[in-house]
């Protein structure tokens, strides 16, 4: 967890000295963190920007903010995320995890065993609720950029918006997959193109829109022998890129350089 408080302020200004004016939520956090006037803190617009900015006053539900300068964000994981339609609290907590993975892609799909489930994250109000909690989760983490989170489609129409596309990796995560994910990200070119990771719904992608999925290019990998539910299997598959083939900041770099040095030294 980052030890800066960070701030979600849409529409940020682009130079040293600008004053910048929160609300609500962003105000909450500062009176949580029991910061004062005078109090660095970070500020956000959520499309790759990243401030330090000092807390300049702080009145009932306002708080005025000075931007000092830029800061280099943390990176982000050139991954989709499309996903079935599933219930609504396990969708809202896979939209939090992903955005603190730093995925930049969340795409909801109806699935032809996703039609049935009655507590579905289909309303336009869901989704609403859904980006309230994504830039919640993106202050708590200290990132910089929001998904884009789609509208709900249905496979055939995801599918069809791929078709024009040669970007990367594609990956359907299925139990009984003919690859190991860690083995398909191991062998990934170093290209720095997207991943999209396809996650079925509870029962699983049918046969015909495996056949599908199959046509547009994606390979089907497993997780292991445990039957996750979808949201796990989301995040787990997110976690696993971030580690196999994620961005190193320099910080981390240093770090492990640090490490082996040490281990030859002794």
């Amino acid at each position: 967890m980052s030890a800066w408080t960070t701030l979600y302020a849409p529409g940020l200004p682009t130079h040293p000295g600008a004053p910048v004016t929160v609300d609500g939520d962003e105000v909450r956090h500062i009176r949580a963190a029991r910061l004062r006037p005078g109090a660095e803190l970070r500020l956000t617009d959520g499309e790759g920007r990243l401030w330090s900015a000092r807390l300049d006053s702080l009145t009932g539900n306002r708080a005025r903010c000075v931007l000092l300068e830029t800061i280099s964000p943390p990176p982000d994981l050139r991954v989709e995320l499309a996903f079935g339609i599933g219930s609504k609290q396990r969708t809202l907590w896979l939209v939090e995890k992903a955005v603190e993975l730093g995925v930049l892609g969340l795409q909801p799909i109806e699935f032809r065993r996703s039609s049935s489930v009655s507590d579905a994250a289909r309303a336009p109000v869901f989704w609403e609720k859904a980006r309230r909690r994504a830039a919640a989760a993106l202050t708590q983490c200290g990132g910089s950029r929001l998904p884009a989170l789609g509208a709900p489609c249905s496979l055939e129409d995801y599918l069809q918006g791929l078709a024009s596309r040669r970007d990367g990796l594609r990956i359907a995560l299925e139990q009984h997959g003919e690859d190991s994910l860690t083995e398909l990200l191991a062998s990934r070119p170093g290209d720095n193109g997207w991943i999209r990771l396809l996650v079925g719904p509870e029962g699983g992608v049918a046969p015909a829109e495996q056949t599908a999925c199959r046509a547009a290019g994606f390979r089907f990998a497993t997780l292991g022998e445990r039957v996750l539910r979808f949201e796990t299997a989301a995040i787990a598959a997110a976690s696993a890129v971030s580690l196999m083939a994620g961005p190193l900041t320099p910080m981390t770099r240093r770090k492990r350089s640090g490490e082996r040095d040490a281990e030859v030294a002794s």
